[in-house]
């Protein structure tokens, strides 16, 4: 497994039960809703995870609010942490240029998919 994204509840259900989970090559984990790790009492129990995962991966928490709290949490689970908001003084909410596409296909070509999407958008400022 290369990347991994999950919300901190799923990861900490397959760690706990999916058989023959493996994140020995992970190279990128993104974590969405890191302000409920906060709430939901998670902060040990992730840092426990982080410990067994590859210390060379790439961490990416994503959060709808960036609270005192979020900011402790990428300082002490994160190496460099950046972070990465709307200009305060901005009317929108969200960034007139964004774009959001998704795609329907079968489980089976999702990674092929991806690459694709990944291979024809090298220029792009995507995630």
């Amino acid at each position: 497994m290369n990347i991994l994204v999950a919300t901190p509840g799923r990861l900490l259900q397959h760690m706990d039960q999916t058989v023959g989970f493996a994140a020995d090559n992970l190279q990128m984990l993104v974590l969405d809703e890191a302000d409920r790790i906060l709430d939901m009492g998670f902060s040990k129990t992730l840092a426990a995870l982080l410990s067994h995962l590859p210390k060379s991966r790439q961490t990416l928490l994503f959060s709808a609010t960036q609270t005192k709290s979020v900011g402790d949490l990428a300082r002490l689970s994160l190496k460099e942490p950046v972070s990465i908001g709307l200009d305060e003084t901005s009317t929108a909410s969200t960034s007139q240029n964004l774009e959001q596409h998704y795609a329907l296909c079968e489980l089976d070509k999702k990674l092929d998919l991806l690459w694709s999407f990944i291979k024809t958008h090298l220029q792009s400022k995507v995630l």
